[in-house]
């Protein structure tokens, strides 16, 4: 069997060709490559066989995200191209419109990859919430590129009227751009470039320019109160008529620019140079040109650094009260005001320089006629906070108009009046504002009492404002006579009082609102039989008249410390002391308490809104402004506290204190 197997197999072969042999080698050779793939999709079959379905599904999702990522890096040049060109677009079409957050929208974009927009057009474009940080770029400089941080092009773009105040713009280049009559008010422009922008008549307030460039810019007539310019480039820069009290110019350069007729009261100016400056007319009262301490690092050697007046020309500059730091800095100076020109300079300048020293200052208290207790309270306060280097003026005056006369008095150079401590009469009239804002303008440091200014309105106008909280005093003052009826009065169907308010100024309509409020809620039903206003102590004959025409009433609210003081007198003049009872607002003192505590009196209580506290405070704060211990440029309402007396061991005792 197994013979007839291997004869087969022998005929079998002898029936292949001769060159088989060689031609299966060819085949092999062929076929070798198509074997690999086989047998690398047998091993991949068999992988597959081996691993779990989640696996897979991990493996192949993990090439997804790759490819994913690979396609995102490859696309992002060419989506940033389409950002940038729609932010652009989106620009110049919103060339006309003032305000529209797509503009904004679009600065921003272009800021978030460093690209400019040069021309942009926004004339009168409202931008308040523009945000244009300095952005990263990679700029090629010396042949080899380097990663920096700055601002974004916007050279030669037109925004005039634009209102960017408070907008955030570090290191932005505007060089040749009409920025005129620009609200820039709190704007960051800290390190940008305004190379021969034009900023006539722009408000710069409280603005951030440390270490901008403003070469050959024009800010004539622009408002820079407050505002921050150390270490910033002015030179050939035209500046006259400039408002810039407090303002900060440590290490300004002002080479061959012209300041004519410019307002640095008040300014600090150590380490500025002026060198061929133009400063006719020019105001630098109180200015501090002294010396800047600079550490040399290589040394270690420290220099005093004073603000360089040579070649100046000070021809009619006002000087009075500027601090120098030798008497060779202001001699360098060309037409210098002589040392007998009392409104120019202090008589004794050059001594002061040797024998430095606080200046003696004064402060005056505008005090009205008809102001019953309540200024008297300030000047106390005042007073006390004085010491021999500081003199306290208080000035008496009838109405608004004689106040008006009173500050442009004391605006005068010769008064030595360096600040005014006043409740504006008419907060409305027009020749009451100006006349302050010319203080102001003089270097003086304005505070106001018993009233605050809208802040946009007092932004360059004062320093800082003591103000209650009249409605909440006059609800709780209602609150009180609610309390005190139901105590004293027992049950009555009805309470019946008169009411002597303040509502004849409008400073004092609130006590008012908030005390009808009160009582409009209250559980006891009130009846205001009548009412009278009192503006001065003459108008006693209104509240007598009101008396006696109402027999039957018991109480009389006062509407404000006049109103209250005018009451009682009218009560005690008619002989009503055990029949009419006053509450209301009135601030306390000794002789107040000595009311309360007299049993045969008609005043029941007292709102303490610690008025003396006030005038010292007050003091204090205009002390360290106008000697530099703190800003002057940002005004700050300050609410007076208050306290409500009808316990005898608190009047007691408040007594005492005071």
């Amino acid at each position: 069997m197994d013979k007839d197997k291997r004869i087969s197999s022998e005929t079998l072969n002898l029936s292949q060709p001769a060159n088989a042999e060689l031609t299966n080698g060819k085949k092999s050779k062929i076929l070798k490559p198509i074997a690999i793939v086989d047998t690398k999709l047998s091993d991949l079959v068999d992988w597959l066989q081996t691993i779990s379905v989640v696996k897979l599904a991990i493996t192949l999702s993990q090439i997804t995200i790759l490819f994913a990522v690979v396609s995102y890096i490859v696309s992002i040049p060419k989506q940033r191209k389409q950002e940038i060109q729609q932010a652009r677009k989106v620009l110049n079409e919103q060339k006309e419109n003032e305000y529209s957050d797509a503009r904004i929208a679009a600065l921003e974009v272009l800021n978030k990859y460093c690209q400019g927009n040069p021309g942009l057009q926004a004339p009168n474009g409202k931008m308040l919430k523009l945000r244009l940080y300095k952005c990263r770029g990679f700029p090629f400089q010396n042949g080899s590129l380097k990663l920096e941080k700055s601002g974004i092009n916007l050279s030669n773009s037109n925004l005039e009227g634009a209102n960017l105040s408070g907008a955030v713009l570090q290191g932005i280049n505007l060089q040749g751009s009409d920025l005129e009559n620009a609200n820039l008010v709190g704007a960051n422009l800290e390190g940008a470039d305004l190379t021969g922008a034009n900023l006539t008549g722009a408000n710069l307030s409280r603005a951030n320019l440390k270490r901008a460039t403003l070469k050959k810019s024009q800010l004539n007539k622009s408002d820079l109160y407050g505002a921050d310019f150390e270490g910033a480039d002015l030179s050939e820069a035209k500046l006259n008529g400039i408002k810039a009290l407090w303002a900060n110019f440590k290490d300004a350069k002002f080479n061959h620019a012209e300041l004519k007729s410019a307002k640095l009261n008040r300014a600090q100016l150590r380490g500025a140079d002026f060198y061929d400056a133009e400063l006719e007319n020019s105001s630098l009262r109180f200015a501090d040109l002294g010396g800047k301490t600079k550490t040399q690092n290589k040394q270690n050697k420290q220099l005093k650094i004073a603000a360089n007046l040579r070649e100046a020309n000070l021809k009619g500059a006002d000087l009075w009260g500027a601090k120098f730091w030798s008497a060779f800095q202001l001699k360098r100076a060309k037409n210098r005001p002589k040392d007998n020109d009392k409104d120019k300079l202090m008589p004794n300048w050059e001594k002061l320089i040797e024998h430095p020293r606080d200046p003696r200052l004064r402060i005056a208290l505008l005090k009205p006629k008809a102001h019953g207790s309540i200024f008297d309270a300030y000047e106390l306060g005042m007073r006390r906070a004085a010491n021999r280097r500081v003199e306290i003026w208080a000035i008496d005056y009838n109405d608004v108009e004689d106040q008006v006369k009173q500050i442009a008095n004391l605006s005068k150079p010769e008064k030595g009046i360096d600040g005014i401590i006043l409740t504006p009469e008419d907060p409305k009239d027009d020749k009451l504002i100006e006349a302050l804002k010319e203080a102001s303008n003089a270097g003086m440091a304005i505070t106001t009492v018993d009233f605050c200014f809208e802040p946009s309105e007092a932004e360059d106008l004062a320093i800082a404002c003591y103000n209650t909280d009249k409605l909440q005093i006059g609800k709780e003052s209602g609150k009180h006579l609610e309390e005190w009826a139901k105590k004293n009065l027992g049950s009555q169907e009805s309470v019946e009082v008169t009411l002597v308010d303040g509502a004849t100024s409008h400073r004092y309509y609130p006590y008012l609102q908030g005390f009808l409020e009160s009582i409009y809620k209250s559980d006891l039903d009130f009846k205001i039989k009548d009412s009278v206003g009192v503006a001065s102590d003459d108008d006693i004959t209104k509240v007598t008249n009101m008396l006696e025409g109402n027999p039957k009433v018991k109480i009389i609210w006062g509407g404000s410390n006049l109103a209250t003081e005018v009451a009682i007198e009218a009560v005690k003049k008619l002989k009503k002391e055990n029949k009419v009872d006053v509450l209301g607002i009135l601030d306390f003192s000794k002789k107040k308490a000595d009311m309360l505590l007299d049993s045969n009196n008609p005043l029941q209580f007292i709102i303490h809104q610690y008025r003396t506290e006030v005038g010292y405070d007050a003091v204090k704060r205009t002390i360290d402004v106008l000697r530099g211990e703190c800003s002057g440029k940002n005004y700050e309402p300050i609410t007076i506290k208050h306290r409500l007396l009808t316990n005898r061991s608190h009047i007691e005792k408040a007594r005492k204190k005071s």
